[in-house]
């Protein structure tokens, strides 16, 4: 399914519509871009548009485009949600290299866990981020996940193999980090 709009100070997570397949496939034909991806190569617009498409049905999945000023630079996601746990796996591409190291990283990630603790019944966020992707760290870290493993030699990128460094954040431990007027708690709920 496709998130509602989240508007931050520096971006504003809405709904992917057709006219950002197009983008999108830019993104992936850039491979400093996609260095620290586990999807390196490029779809075509069609299959772009059937994976926009089939997300859009997926009900275990809640996907954003990550809009700067306007315009689209990137993609955010809660994916594979077990509902009955209460957990899903956060991912989040930021495409528009022109973009970087301007902080849209840690902004989006502290919006889609707002909305993750206060609007979907999920009590876990799992993530990760590829060893030298020191900037996804520092934006996960930001966001309240703590490293919690590492999976060891898990891709080879740039002609070496990469750890993946595991994090998570937990409701209870964002809830702690949040101001108390500001957090609400949602009703449980069973899987849509």
């Amino acid at each position: 399914m496709y998130g509602p709009v989240i508007k931050g100070k520096l971006v504003r997570l809405r709904p992917p519509s057709a006219d950002d397949a197009p983008v999108m496939l830019g993104w992936f034909e850039d491979l400093e871009v996609t260095h620290f991806l586990a999807r390196r190569n490029p779809l075509n617009l069609a299959a772009q548009n059937e994976w926009l498409d089939k997300v859009a049905r997926d009900p275990d999945s809640v996907l954003w485009t990550i809009e700067h000023e306007g315009r689209a630079v990137g993609t955010t996601g809660i994916h594979e949600i077990n509902w009955k746990y209460g957990r899903g796996t956060t991912g989040t591409l930021i495409g528009d290299k022109k973009v970087w190291g301007k902080g849209l990283a840690r902004e989006l990630m502290q919006l889609r866990a707002r909305y993750a603790f206060t609007e979907l019944p999920l009590r876990k966020l799992e993530a990760g981020y590829f060893d030298g992707n020191e900037a996804s760290g520092r934006a996960q870290a930001a966001a309240g996940y703590k490293v919690v493993g590492r999976r060891r030699e898990y891709v080879f990128a740039g002609g070496r193999w990469l750890d993946m460094i595991l994090t998570e954040v937990l409701r209870s431990d964002w809830e702690k980090a949040q101001p108390k007027a500001r957090v609400k708690r949602p009703a449980p709920r069973q899987r849509p």
